[in-house]
C-alpha cells in the first residue's frame, strides 16, 4: 500500500497507513532523549523562577489568599477533566492521525470548553456551600474558569506538538508562557495590590498564552470540523482517559476539599505551600518526563519486548531520582520553608516530609500509568482508582473520626498511596510478564539510596542548626545531596538505575542518539 501524508505546518499527518502495520520511526530513542532533555531543562527553569516567584508572592500575600485560590482549583480541577476531554493525549496516542481528526479535535474543544464554563458559572454558588467556602470564592472560581475554553482550544495544538515530539518548542512556550502570566501579570498584581485576584490573573494569563503560542507553532487547520463521525473517533479514547482522570482527581485533590472543609482555608494555605515545596520539584520533573515517554509508549505499543524495556528502564532511573529526591527535600523542610517562606509558616516545615514521600510515590505511578494509557488498557486504570478511591475515602474517615489533625490526613493519604502504587505494579507485572521482579530490585534499590541520602543531609541540618543562618544551612544541606549525587553516579554502577544511565550514555554528555544497552550496541530501541 503506498503511504499518502498531509502535512500541516511541521507535523506530518498520515492519511491511510494501516495502524497494525505502522511501525516505530527510526530514530526514535534520540528524539526521545531529546525530548526528555528539553523538558527537564524547561522544568528545571520553571522551577528556578518559581522559588524567587514563590518567596516574593508569600510575603505580598496571606495564607488565606494560597488557600483561597487552592480550593478554586479543587473545585475547578472537578470540571477540566470534562472541558479538555484528554484531547491532547487522544491526538498523541492515535495510531494514524488524519487532517479530519484534529478538526474535530478541535470541534471537541470548543463545545466541551464552553459547555463546561457554562456549567461551572452557574454551579459556583453551590459548589462554595458544599466546600464550606467564603462568599468571595464564586467570583474567583468563575474568572478562573475562562481557562477552560482557552485550555480547551489550544490543547489540539500541544498534542500535535506532543505528537511530532516537538518538545523544544513546548518546553520553550511553557517557560515563556509561565513567566507572563505568574512574574509578569501575577508579581505585577500582587504588587499593586490585586490581592487573591494576583493569582487569578496569573493563571489566566499563563493559559492564554500557552494557548496562542501552540496554536500559532502548529499553524493547523483553524477550522472546526463538527463531523459527529470524526468527532466520536476523537472523543472515544479522549472520553475513556477523561474518566479515569476524573478518579485521578477524586483520590489526588481529594486532599484539598477535606482539608479546606475540616480545617478551614488558613490552613489549607499552609497545606498547598508545603505541597509546593515538597512535591512540586518532583510533580515538574515527572511531568517532563512522561510527556515525552507517553510519546514514546505510544509509538512501540504493538512491540512486547521494546514496551518491557522501556518500561523497567524509566522506572529504574525515575524511582532513584525521585526518592533521592523526595528524601532530599524532606530532610531540608526546616531550613527550606524559613528561606522560601519566611516567618510565621512553621506548620507548613512540618508537613513538608510526609508530603515529599506522597509527592515520590505520586510521580513514579505516572509511568506505569502511561504505558497502561498508551497500551489502551484505560478501564483497568480506571480500576485500580476505583480501589484507590474506595481506600481514600476509609483512610480519611477514619482519620476525621480520631481527630487527627491535618498530620493524620496527610499520612493516611501517603498510606492510600502506598496501596494504590503497589496495584499499578502488580497488575504492570501481569500485562507484561517479568517486569516485576525487576521493578521490585529497582525499588529496595532506590529506597536503600534515599534513606541514606536522607541521613545525611538530615545530620549535616543537625550540626548547621542555630550556627549558621538558615540559608547557609539550607546550602550546605544541598551540596551535601548534590556531592552524593555525583558519588553515586560516579561509583554506584552496581545499581540497576545507575548502570541503564551510564548504559545509555546519559552521562556525561545527557543524551546521545546511540544507546549502549546490557551489553550491545543500539541506534534506536
Amino acid at each position: 500500500m503506498t503511504d499518502r501524508k498531509q502535512h500541516v505546518g511541521h507535523v506530518a499527518l498520515a492519511e491511510s497507513v494501516p495502524a497494525a502495520r505502522a511501525s516505530p520511526p527510526a530514530g526514535l530513542t534520540s528524539a526521545a532523549a531529546d525530548g526528555v532533555r528539553w523538558t527537564l531543562l524547561g522544568a528545571v527553569a520553571s522551577f528556578a523562577v518559581q522559588v524567587p516567584y514563590t518567596a516574593a508572592m508569600s510575603r505580598l500575600l496571606t495564607p488565606g489568599d494560597f488557600g483561597l485560590v487552592g480550593l478554586a482549583m479543587f473545585m475547578l480541577r472537578f470540571l477540566s477533566y470534562f472541558a479538555q476531554s484528554g484531547l491532547s493525549a487522544a491526538v498523541v496516542q492515535r495510531p494514524v492521525l488524519e487532517v479530519r481528526h484534529v478538526r474535530a479535535a478541535l470541534a471537541v474543544g470548543i463545545v466541551t470548553g464552553v459547555g463546561v464554563f457554562a456549567v461551572c458559572w452557574f454551579i459556583s454558588p453551590f459548589g462554595v456551600q458544599l466546600v464550606n467556602g467564603p462568599r468571595e470564592l464564586v467570583p474567583v472560581c468563575r474568572v478562573l474558569a475562562l481557562t477552560f475554553v482557552v485550555s480547551a482550544v489550544g490543547s489540539t495544538a500541544v498534542g500535535v506538538l506532543r505528537r511530532d515530539m516537538r518538545y523544544k518548542s513546548l518546553a520553550l512556550t511553557e517557560f515563556g508562557s509561565y513567566l507572563f502570566g505568574y512574574c509578569g501579570v501575577g508579581l505585577t498584581s500582587a504588587l499593586g495590590g490585586s490581592g487573591v485576584w494576583s493569582l487569578v490573573h496569573a493563571a489566566v494569563g499563563q493559559c492564554a498564552v500557552m494557548a496562542a503560542v501552540s496554536i500559532a507553532l502548529v499553524r493547523h487547520d483553524p477550522r472546526p470540523l463538527f463531523s459527529l463521525r470524526s468527532m466520536r473517533e476523537m472523543a472515544s479514547f479522549s472520553t475513556r482517559l477523561s474518566c479515569v482522570g476524573f478518579l485521578e482527581f477524586l483520590t489526588i485533590s481529594g486532599d484539598s476539599f477535606v482539608i479546606g472543609r475540616y480545617a478551614g482555608t488558613e490552613m489549607l494555605g499552609y497545606y498547598n505551600r508545603a505541597w509546593f515545596i515538597a512535591a512540586l520539584p518532583l510533580h515538574q520533573v515527572a511531568t517532563a518526563v512522561n510527556k515525552v515517554l507517553f510519546s514514546a509508549f505510544s509509538r512501540i505499543q504493538a512491540d512486547g519486548a521494546r514496551l518491557k524495556s522501556a518500561y523497567v528502564d524509566s522506572l529504574a532511573m525515575t524511582s532513584l531520582l525521585f526518592l533521592f529526591m523526595a528524601a532530599t527535600i524532606a530532610a531540608c523542610s526546616g531550613n527550606s520553608v524559613h528561606v522560601l517562606l519566611g516567618e510565621g509558616w512553621d506548620v507548613t516545615a512540618g508537613l513538608v516530609p510526609p508530603l515529599a514521600a506522597l509527592g515520590a510515590l505520586n510521580v513514579v505511578t505516572y509511568f506505569p500509568a502511561a504505558v497502561a494509557a498508551a497500551m489502551e488498557r484505560v478501564w483497568q486504570r480506571a480500576v485500580i482508582e476505583m480501589l484507590h478511591l474506595v481506600v481514600l475515602i476509609a483512610g480519611v474517615g477514619f482519620a476525621i473520626a480520631f481527630g487527627s489533625g491535618i498530620h493524620g490526613l496527610v499520612i493516611a493519604l501517603l498510606m492510600c498511596r502506598l496501596v494504590q502504587h503497589l496495584a499499578y505494579v502488580l497488575w504492570m507485572g501481569r500485562v507484561i510478564p517479568g517486569s516485576a521482579r525487576h521493578v521490585g530490585i529497582c525499588y529496595l534499590e532506590a529506597s536503600l539510596v534515599a534513606l541514606i541520602a536522607g541521613l545525611s543531609v538530615t545530620a549535616v541540618g543537625h550540626v548547621t542548626y542555630g550556627t549558621v543562618p538558615p540559608a547557609a544551612a539550607l546550602a550546605a544541606q544541598l551540596v551535601t545531596a548534590a556531592l552524593l549525587g555525583a558519588v553515586l553516579l560516579r561509583y554506584g554502577g552496581s545499581l540497576q538505575g545507575i548502570r541503564v544511565v551510564h548504559q545509555r550514555a546519559l552521562i556525561p554528555s545527557v543524551f546521545t542518539t546511540t544507546l549502549t544497552v546490557r551489553g550491545r550496541t543500539s541506534p534506536d530501541r
